[in-house]
């Protein structure tokens, strides 16, 4: 490597790391000052380790030792020509290092895949590495094993700090995904972007910043089709689960809208249509490893295809290169290759890509200082031609997990499949009490609020990116998340705010107390209320009030004579409530179309509905549903 690049290398490790640099490890290969090579002779302590028995039995660990080529080469059909020994110390490492619990594990197997060097062709629960010692230990196995052709399948656990990824993935066909090149490359449309989104987002004092690239392009196993996956790594930026999502909803925001006036990533989004139609934005773009799922595979580790397959599918994390963006004057930016896979060793290239970031003196790390994203909601994605007939789910009992944001459930059965919508929702309400008191009644359930750059109080939901924001100037509150996440933070606020009429919601039918208050309810009596609607009807609309008064024998005033006339719907099909708010079907009941927001969008839309005789109503899907005229 030229010694030009070794400023650039400083650079690079000093945002990496608090420590000191050591030039050694970015020199060539040959002149590398490490620990001692993993090809040395064991010591005798290794082998007590290993067997627990003294130097007399070494008969007994050679016969043992002589045995880990041949098993490895049943369950990953790879013949090596390694020291068995070097093989001996990784698992006694590694078994040293099992945890009690799942828990208590900071890294656990994927899919409980029975490896080589598990005990008992068992996998244990996960495994407990803590400290720097056993870290850098973990990342020379993980550079040894993977060099060998033979790579682990370990994940870690996210930490609540961790640093920044991003996951890019492209399906492609069963002869071939589309090339690396194409999305990851200095003169990239794609990674222009980003890194001009990420130098927007987390402005950097030294004027530069640095992503780490790795590449698991391979075939599927599940879907036998070829699939593109990068990850990239940001190790000078620390971020939480909601200020990633936060970046990632941003940056497919972003990717939408330019691509409507930038040539090269409109050819660039025809191509990856084109390699198949699946890869649009919001999927290319991944963001399922920020929320509920908070175990993320380790670089240079294998994929591990689920039951019944449950196996490795050889296309492991492997380096790239890391690139550099250089922020220039007057908005420009300079995006060059700062070293590629054979300027660092294998176990340096496993550090770069760990993505845990443990505190100090059980401090939590700070987070990187950033500007606050803004941006407008996406529309919703539209139908995957894979899967058609797809609905979006709106129920937090509805969604793959909690805090995973929604997804889309398949029309026509009862056990649902889910993934992600793409979108983000709003709902603005407004209070009329003091902003004192509208906090006051917020605390109690979701704590403090922080305060964001444009003065904004902001609670969040802790098993999700779904967040209330509260702008005192003009006492407005604006609910956003996933359309499954927004309801429950509207329940919360639904007491102490009303919905303005241009969004047809209303969730309160209390009048105003005379001291011009509905948050403390002090001063008003209790003649001078109207009853309070269940939480379910947050979401109702004006229409669906009426229907309420109705039940108490009052004549509605806004459904009596509507501008056009009632829709009378039999269910072609049953249909099970999973969440409040939510309105059972069973084939044949007759349902009065109370809201339709997204007329005109097909049929797979949610609409409000009451049953026949007005007892029940919630939200279904119009797909269920054949309108009575046609029936009859």
């Amino acid at each position: 490597m030229p010694s030009t690049c070794h400023n650039l290398f400083e650079n690079f490790y000093c945002c990496l790391t608090d420590e000191p640099l050591c030039l050694a490890l970015v020199v060539a290969p040959s002149a590398v000052q490490t620990t001692p090579s993993l090809f040395e002779a064991p010591s005798d302590k290794l082998d007590e380790q290993e067997t627990g028995a003294p130097d007399g039995n070494a008969a007994g660990d050679a016969k043992e030792l002589d045995a880990l080529l041949p098993l490895i080469a049943e369950l990953r059909g790879v013949q090596l020509q390694a020291d068995p020994a070097s093989l001996a110390e990784v698992r006694t490492f590694l078994q040293s290092h099992e945890a009690e619990t799942s828990k208590s594990a900071t890294h656990v197997v994927l899919e409980s895949y029975p490896d080589w060097w598990v005990r008992k062709r068992r996998a244990p629960p996960g495994l407990l590495v803590q400290g720097a010692a056993d870290l850098e230990e973990l990342n020379r196995h993980l550079g040894f094993l993977h060099s060998l052709g033979i790579p682990l399948t370990l994940a870690e656990r996210r930490t609540r700090t961790f640093r920044f990824f991003q996951d890019l993935e492209a399906w492609g066909s069963r002869e071939a995904a589309p090339a690396v090149t194409q999305l990851m490359s200095p003169e990239s449309p794609l990674a222009r972007l980003i890194g001009q989104v990420i130098g927007e987002v987390f402005p950097s004092a030294t004027g530069f910043l640095d992503v780490a690239i790795y590449n698991a392009t391979g075939l599927s196993q599940t879907k036998g089709v070829r699939k593109m996956s990068l990850r990239l790594v940001w190790p000078g930026v620390l971020v939480d689960a909601d200020r990633a999502l936060r970046v990632r909803d941003l940056l497919v925001s972003r990717l939408v809208a330019v691509t409507a006036e930038d040539a090269g990533l409109r050819a660039l989004e025809e191509q990856l249509k084109a390699a198949n139609p699946v890869n649009m934005w919001h999927s290319v773009v991944g963001d399922s490893a920020y929320c509920a799922r908070a175990v993320v595979r380790m670089p240079l580790c294998d994929r591990v295809a689920p039951l019944p397959l449950r196996g490795p599918e050889r296309r492991p994390f492997n380096p790239v290169g890391v690139m550099r963006f250089t922020y220039c004057s007057e908005g420009k930016m300079k995006a060059e290759w700062l070293c590629e896979e054979a300027d660092l060793d294998p176990a340096e290239w496993a550090k770069i890509g760990c993505l845990r970031k443990e505190g100090e003196a059980n401090a939590e790390p700070q987070l990187t200082e950033w500007r606050m994203p803004a941006w407008q909601p996406q529309t919703p994605a539209p139908p995957s031609a894979s899967r058609p007939g797809r609905i979006k789910v709106r129920t937090t009992a509805g969604s793959d997990g909690p805090g995973c944001g929604g997804g889309l459930r398949l029309r026509a059965r009862h056990q649902a499949t889910f993934e992600r919508a793409g979108q983000l929702q709003i709902v603005e309400r407004s209070f009329s009490c003091t902003v004192e008191e509208f906090i006051g009644k917020m605390e109690p359930q979701l704590g403090k609020a922080t305060i964001e750059p444009d003065g904004a109080r902001v609670w969040k939901q802790p098993s999700s990116e779904a967040r209330i924001l509260m702008y005192a100037e003009d006492k407005v509150v604006k609910v956003v998340g996933r359309p499954n996440q927004v309801r429950s933070l509207v329940v919360i606020i639904a007491p102490h705010t009303e919905a303005p009429k241009k969004f047809g919601l209303h969730s309160m039918t209390e009048t105003k107390e005379t001291n011009g208050s509905n948050c403390n309810g002090n001063g008003a009596s209790l003649e001078a209320r109207k009853p309070r609607p269940s939480p379910s009807a947050a979401f109702a609309p004006a229409t669906a009030e009426a229907a309420e008064g109705e039940k108490d024998g009052a004549k509605p005033p806004s459904a009596a004579a509507p501008d056009q006339p009632e829709h009378l719907y039999v269910a072609a099909q049953d249909f099970d409530a999973v969440g409040q708010g939510e309105l059972g079907l069973v084939i044949g009941d007759v349902v009065q179309l109370l809201l339709d927001p997204q007329v005109g969008t097909g049929q797979d839309r949610w609409v409000y509905c009451s049953k026949e005789d007005g007892n029940d109503r919630g939200w279904l899907p119009f797909s269920h549903l054949v309108a009575q005229s046609l029936r009859d």
